[in-house]
């Protein structure tokens, strides 16, 4: 539906918050934002059944952070019970301060589980990949692999059920996933050789090696690279008074960084058989998000405290600031420009595009 750039743009300017604040108040109205784009385009996916299977992943984990910081972080001034001292990591104070901090990191590591499974849901992983560097490709399918993982291995695992359950098979303990957990590692592994058969048969990883002093020159440039990188984000966290200049010489670091991969991706050769399109609502949705990235960025080196929620020594009601709650409402956007306007469906813009393809070779046999 989108520009794979534009759910890159999305997904960068939905994580940022997620990670700038442990607000919960923030992160519900985030959350809600994420549901609203779901419902709106990702239940048509073909991975849809992926975002329930993170859901119940990302209560699971809510709960045992919660349990966790309420046992072991034994500080705060309201004091609920205590356990005995000589109890090993839990013994002491419960705390309610370690009870919210454990629920509002709990509620942050949960909005950003749920911003990747919607990330993976809506996005096409293919069309992804192709937009990689050339000199990043063998990352860029190791990536790709393992971003569709947990989507391929639900529907196998919801295919799989069906087939027992046709055939008169009831799950009713432990001893009954036998049937379930077989076929769905040989599947697994099926798929894996499979896949490695056709990369090595269409001659994956077969590259120019580049002489001896390129690669020296190559491997030079990017630890130079990222060690200018390194240093600039040290210096940016504990250098106050210096963090223009370690801004600048990260920024040099990266600019050196992608100057060495463009220039060892020049000799990866590429097919492009189909251009990416960009259209208007993806240039709608690509200022939101830059409109919602570039205000957290702002916030979090201008006005930090407005994201901050102390909690210690004693737990107070999260305070809200109305511009940083509004600020955030625009990453809906997908879902609102997307219902203006019905989306087509992957197939007949596959066929759209091959007729185009055709029409072209045609004109030019006529030529």
């Amino acid at each position: 539906m989108y520009h794979p750039l534009i759910w890159l743009l999305w997904l960068v300017a939905a994580v940022v918050p997620a990670l700038a604040t442990r607000n919960p108040l923030y992160l519900i109205i985030l959350l809600l934002t994420i549901a609203v784009v779901y419902m709106a385009l990702g239940t048509r996916s073909p991975l849809a059944i992926s975002w329930g299977l993170f859901v119940r992943a990302g209560l699971l984990l809510w709960g045992a952070t919660f349990v966790f910081d309420a046992l072991t972080a034994h500080y705060g001034a309201t004091v609920l019970l205590s356990l005995p001292r000589q109890w090993p990591v839990i013994g002491g104070p419960i705390t309610l301060e370690a009870v919210v901090f454990g629920a509002t990191s709990g509620l942050a590591l949960v909005t950003l589980l749920l911003v990747f499974a919607t990330f993976n849901a809506l996005v096409d992983h293919y069309r992804l990949l192709r937009l990689l560097p050339p000199s990043l490709y063998q990352v860029g399918v190791v990536a790709s692999i393992a971003m569709t993982f947990v989507p391929s291995t639900a529907a196998s695992l919801k295919d799989i059920r069906e087939a027992q359950t046709v055939r008169g098979h009831r799950f009713r303990g432990m001893r009954d996933l036998l049937p379930l957990f077989v076929p769905l590692v040989t599947g697994g592994l099926e798929r894996a050789i499979q896949l490695a058969e056709a990369m090595e048969a269409r001659g994956f990883s077969r590259v120019v090696t580049p002489t001896k002093d390129a690669l020296w020159l190559r491997k030079l440039a990017l630890t130079v690279a990222m060690l200018a990188c390194g240093l600039g984000l040290f210096g940016y966290s504990y250098w106050r008074s210096g963090r223009w200049p370690s801004l600048a010489l990260l920024a040099a670091g990266l600019a050196l960084l992608l100057f060495t991969l463009h220039r060892m991706g020049r000799g990866t050769g590429r097919t492009r058989y189909r251009r990416e399109l960009w259209r208007r609502r993806d240039t709608l949705v690509g200022l939101a998000s830059g409109a919602v990235l570039a205000t957290f960025l702002a916030l979090l080196m201008l006005w930090p405290e407005a994201l901050a929620y102390p909690i210690y020594p004693r737990v107070t009601w999260p305070p809200f600031e109305p511009l940083v709650g509004l600020v955030l409402l625009p990453l809906i956007a997908p879902a609102l420009v997307a219902g203006s306007r019905p989306a087509r469906s992957a197939g007949s813009a596959f066929n759209r595009g091959r007729k185009r393809q055709w029409d072209s070779v045609s004109r030019g046999g006529e030529r």
